[in-house]
């Protein structure tokens, strides 16, 4: 934004210059083009600077997130205000949004069964819809403690601090290198490796995955259909 601002200031001066004939509006909007750099510096390399080592300046940790060990989910409802409530209390359901430009996106919400609180958990453009799906069984999955974590390359370095993920890589489970995310090679992955991952998500029977959330409650598909 301030360098659109300071190439306007720019432009205003020149053409001033140029219908007035005169040297001094274009010295007045120079002026202020200079301001407006100043600030540009200021905001691109000492305020940058301060904020990268106190970001609590502009952003305060509320403790959200998704917590495996107790099976807890919380986050920000408005102001500073927080929600917290058990995961299996969470129903899932995907929202259609039609952007102000045009686009068509995806969410995937969780809605508290007995408040109406929800949280964002993913946005995908609509030719990406079916990504939600592994998203949510992917968080599933995470916030199940019997079974291993998501082998993600954002889990990949935790793997050995989870009980469950560590005995199940011990056994030779996972069947890759403990590093396998770390060493992977970009190259093979953004031209084979990528397009496989998608395709093999595209062609999943989500369908006929168990539905945990609705056995957590006896008779919730039944009372949902009256």
């Amino acid at each position: 934004m301030l360098k659109l601002m300071l190439l306007v200031v720019l432009a205003s001066g020149v053409i001033t210059a140029f219908v007035d004939g005169t040297v001094l509006a274009f010295t007045g909007f120079m002026e202020i083009g200079a301001y407006i750099l100043g600030l540009h510096l200021f905001f691109r390399y000492p305020f940058t600077w301060f904020l990268a080592r106190n970001p609590r300046v502009i952003v305060k940790d509320l403790g959200c997130g998704f917590f495996r060990p107790s099976g807890m989910v919380k986050f920000r409802t408005w102001r500073e205000e927080t929600f917290e409530a058990p995961f299996i209390e969470f129903d899932p359901y995907i929202s259609f949004h039609v952007n102000p430009k045009g686009p068509v996106s995806y969410k995937l919400l969780l809605r508290h069964r007995y408040t109406g609180w929800q949280t964002t958990v993913a946005q995908v453009a609509d030719v990406h819809k079916v990504e939600l799906y592994a998203h949510w069984d992917e968080l599933q999955r995470y916030m199940d403690v019997s079974q291993p974590l998501p082998d993600v390359p954002a889990l990949e370095k935790y793997r050995h601090l989870d009980p469950t993920t560590a005995e199940y890589d011990a056994a030779g489970k996972r069947g890759r290198p403990a590093n396998y995310w770390a060493t992977l090679d970009l190259t093979w992955w953004e031209s084979e490796g990528y397009p496989a991952h998608l395709k093999a998500i595209k062609e999943f029977p989500w369908s006929t995955l168990e539905d945990r959330m609705e056995k957590s409650v006896p008779n919730l598909a039944e009372a949902a259909m009256v």
